[in-house]
């Protein structure tokens, strides 16, 4: 036998031993630029770096083809979700961006920052289009109805705000009583939520201005002392369907004065107001929710670390997501359900496929 053949021979029976080792262990080997249809699913796809500090917020277009996000370096940054390409940094911002929306036909980019102002920007080129002032204090969260006609804030100075979004006029000022620190809009667009740092959530009917129902938690069974109480609202969502109201707090368990209920995250019946689960997804804060488009699963994210993917009919947990090095303090997910964006306090975002 030739020389030539024995070397061929010997590669080709290494080259099955080594298949027959990948077959019994259940490994593929790994390609330097897998497929799309090779892809795992709950993987990061892309992971976007530039901030210079943590990211507090983030906004998905439409049409999925714009994210911005915003955070404590007093930037908005433009992305190619899809590529993970840098489009354009904004720098007019004198303070931290807290809450990010873009409008229904994408043409409008709202902000809010601690600097008392809500601005409204090209989401496709970064360009400033106008600033609305009135608040007397920093501005905690803007919300775009989805009829694209009104824009909510609410901020510090215990006001919610309503403005026409194509003139920037203000049309109200409601007065919830107490700081509201998260704010949505019915799918409707004809009722708005905001959640309180007392842990009450309030809503209102955006025409008239009426204030329609306030829902307040219950007390611990077993308080460790008069005070105690449900943890105040840090994140607030509702269902596409309009059916499920879902928001997040904080779990204190770990510390030695537990001043809440220790449960951070609340999953009310917006028809009858009732409080259909209550439980903790783990110590610390529940900073960012985001519903599927079919209204059965929600995200959470918050100091952990890690995102949650829970079922909203059961309460049970569906899935984990691990990938930050900081907290997870916004979340998007795209209309089609498929892909999930997170902002981290580890400065950077991640593109996720949650779905086939």
């Amino acid at each position: 036998m030739k020389p030539q053949t024995v070397i061929w021979k010997a590669i080709a029976a290494a080259t099955l031993t080594l298949s027959a080792v990948f077959s019994a262990i259940n490994l593929t080997p790994v390609t330097a630029n897998p497929s799309p249809k090779t892809q795992q699913l709950n993987q990061v796809i892309l992971t976007l770096s530039g901030h210079t500090a943590p990211v507090r917020a983030i906004a998905l277009s439409p049409d999925g083809q714009i994210l911005a996000s915003g955070g404590d370096d007093e930037t908005i940054k433009l992305w190619n979700p899809k590529t993970g390409a840098l489009i354009a940094t904004v720098n007019e911002n004198s303070d931290r961006v807290q809450s990010l929306a873009i409008s229904p036909d994408g043409q409008i980019l709202a902000s809010a920052s601690y600097d008392k102002t809500i601005k409204l920007w090209n989401p496709k080129t970064g360009k400033l289009l106008r600033t609305l002032s009135g608040h007397t204090n920093q501005v905690r969260s803007v919300f775009i109805s989805p009829d694209g006609k009104t824009l909510a804030s609410t901020s510090y100075d215990k006001t919610i705000k309503l403005w026409n979004l194509k003139t920037g006029k203000l049309i109200r000022s409601l007065k919830p009583g107490k700081v509201a620190t998260a704010l949505v809009i019915s799918p409707d667009s004809k009722t708005l939520f905001n959640g309180n740092e007392d842990a009450t959530i309030q809503s209102w009917n955006i025409s008239t201005g009426k204030l329609l129902r306030t829902l307040t938690p219950p007390r611990p069974v077993n308080p460790f002392y008069d005070q105690q109480r449900a943890s105040g609202v840090i994140s607030l969502a509702i269902s596409p369907d309009g059916q499920t109201l879902i928001n997040g707090g904080y779990d204190d368990t770990h510390q030695s004065l537990q001043q809440t209920d220790g449960k951070n995250v609340k999953v009310w019946n917006v028809k009858t107001g009732k409080l259909i689960h209550n439980f903790s997804v783990g110590i610390g804060s529940v900073d960012a929710i985001v519903i599927s488009p079919d209204s059965k699963t929600f995200a959470t994210g918050g100091l952990s670390h890690i995102i949650q993917l829970w079922n909203v009919k059961t309460g049970k947990l569906v899935n984990e997501l691990k990938g930050h090095a900081g907290g997870v303090y916004a979340l998007a997910l795209s209309r089609d359900g498929k892909t999930l964006i997170s902002g981290s306090g580890d400065k950077s975002i991640k593109v996720w496929q949650v779905s086939p």
